[in-house]
């Protein structure tokens, strides 16, 4: 049998009372090529180890003043040599009960003498051999979380600076669709609607590439609370209505008439149902038909299915098609774009919500269903409404009570405003933005509904202006060039001058955004872009600005 030889430039501590297993532990290790250390008792050796941080320390578990077993336990107590790696050695402890305790003390390996030396160098191969893997392991796992954290900076980047642009554009497209309808010809009306359709698109496109960074990491919160899927699937069904019926597709539906209660986050589970509806739009032909179906199981659970006649799915693309970032190879599905995120969504914000999410088709040209299988609210947590009587007697009459369940916030339909036609109060409003076409299209619609505006371009013009008293609203920018918004409004709260409503309108929209507003004294957030009656509605609700105060009410988003 060949020498085994050491396969790494490594330092081993030997740790031994016995003069010849110590000298015969050291030689053959030195021998195979290791730089040795020696100890002879346990203080020794932690001396030792914390002094020189060996690779490898070879410890017996009998010494004169402790136990190896406390030395290695103290070893691995300390941050500066937790990491070496720890060979226990005994001739006299060699039952399994002791070498159990070693082991748990934090040793790697556990050999009983007498032993071969060449066991003995193979061993210590060995356990070097698994921490450089670990070793490995580890760093490669460090590259990876600083490649993902670079890549959410870079997506966060990303969506500011596209956000910027398409604010700029959608607020002179909704200008145009503001004004009296009879100023646009009916080719520039239609031609003012594709433009907003499609920026509308893009914004979604924004929107779907933060939220798969966050959801596939983890780093998001559902909102839950008890809803009705009814109501969720309502709002669905009016958002995917207008382009279905562009593209020529029948919507059919059936719902069940009873409300379906769940335990969900409106939010989310719409964002579901919309990229599901997408999704049939964009792969059915022109005259093709979209099903939407929900019933209730037997087993406590609601299936909602989504049904198309598009081109359908091979049973190759069926397996994959939730993974992220997965496009079909058939050219029509090519065509038709995305950026292969939209059902990854909905599989984790499903998983999310205590369902699952399955997609079956016949093949190619067939179409597909997906189904969406979520669990419903027991009976003690849907809310009843119940009927009592009370009577004192025969001829003292009958008292009836009724008790209705109030909807949570996320079961209560929101109304939708179309068009701003009033407002309560006219504001003094600084405008802080450096984008000169997002900054002048909404200074032009704010004094169309008549409020006074000044605007500026950066940080210093803004709290040159802002002298105490001057402004009632002051909407701010975050990503301004030299002073940011946040410093704005963190000197902005230091002064009298922050007695006006400060509102952030960023392209900044991460939770982590707007925590730091919230930090900075922003009283509202808004993600650019944004829809103007948005913004109306906005302003109509701000309460009276009370001078010489600093007001923090709750921070609120939108």
């Amino acid at each position: 049998m060949s020498p085994v030889l050491a396969i790494a430039n490594a330092t081993v501590l030997h740790v031994n009372d016995t003069p010849a297993s110590l000298y015969l532990g050291t030689f053959s290790l030195r021998q195979a090529g290791y730089r040795m250390l020696e100890a002879v008792t346990g203080e020794e050796a932690l001396q030792v180890a914390f002094d020189s941080r060996p690779d490898v320390i070879v410890l017996d578990v009998k010494l004169p003043d402790m136990s190896g077993y406390d030395v290695c336990r103290r070893l691995k107590e300390d941050p500066r040599t937790r990491e070496i790696s720890i060979i226990h050695t005994s001739a006299t402890f060699i039952t399994a009960e002791k070498k159990v305790a070693g082991l748990r003390a934090g040793a790697d390996v556990y050999l009983t003498q007498p032993f071969d030396p060449e066991e003995l160098i193979a061993t210590v191969n060995s356990v070097l051999r698994l921490r450089r893997v670990e070793r490995e392991a580890l760093a490669n796992a460090a590259r990876l979380e600083e490649a993902d954290r670079k890549k959410d900076e870079f997506l966060a980047m990303l969506a500011h600076e596209l956000r910027n642009p398409l604010a700029a554009i959608s607020v002179a497209v909704q200008m145009l669709g503001q004004k009296d309808s009879n100023g646009l010809s009916e080719a520039d009306a239609r031609r003012r609607d594709i433009i907003e359709r499609q920026v509308s698109h893009l914004r979604h496109l924004v929107d779907d590439l933060l939220d798969v960074s966050r959801i596939t990491r983890g780093k998001y919160a559902l909102r839950r609370g008890r809803l009705d899927l009814n109501t969720v699937l309502q709002h669905s069904l009016a958002a995917a209505r207008p382009v279905m019926e562009e593209r020529g597709l029948v919507l059919r539906e059936a719902r069940p008439n009873a409300p379906c209660w769940v335990d969900g986050d409106r939010t989310r589970l719409e964002q579901v149902f919309t990229n599901l509806l997408d999704n049939a739009a964009k792969y059915s032909p022109e005259g093709g038909i979209v099903t939407v179906g929900a019933h209730v199981s037997e087993d406590s659970r609601v299936r909602v299915s989504v049904q198309d006649t598009g081109i359908g799915l091979r049973p190759e693309d069926q397996e994959h098609i939730f993974e992220l970032f997965a496009q079909l190879d058939a050219g029509l599905a090519r065509s038709r774009g995305g950026l292969g995120i939209g059902l990854t969504l909905v599989r984790h914000l499903v998983t999310e919500h205590g369902g699952h999410v399955e997609v079956f088709s016949e093949g190619p040209g067939q179409g597909s269903t997906f189904t969406i299988t979520l669990p419903l609210l027991t009976d003690a947590a849907r809310p009843e409404a119940t009927v009592e009587v009370f009577s004192e007697g025969p001829g003292q009459g009958s008292t009836f009570t009724i008790t209705l369940p109030l909807l949570t916030d996320a079961a209560r339909p929101e109304a939708t405003v179309e068009r701003i036609e009033s407002r309560r109060r006219e504001w003094r409003i600084l405008l802080v933005d450096d984008n000169p076409d997002a900054r002048d299209g909404l200074s032009e619609m704010l004094q169309l509904w008549g409020h006074t505006v000044a605007v500026a371009s950066d940080g210093p013009e803004a709290l040159a202006m802002a002298t105490p008293g001057t402004y009632d609203v002051i909407i701010l920018d975050i990503g301004l060039p030299g002073l940011d918004g946040y410093q704005v409004a963190q000197e902005l709260s230091g002064r009298v001058a922050s007695d006006a409503h400060l509102i952030a309108l960023t392209g900044y929209g991460t939770p982590e955004d707007r925590a730091r507003s919230e930090e900075a004294g922003f009283d509202l957030h808004l993600v650019k872009p944004v829809e103007l009656v948005e913004i109306g509605r906005v302003l109509a609700q701000l309460g009276p600005v009370k001078r010489g105060t600093r007001r923090r009410s709750q921070m609120k988003s939108a």
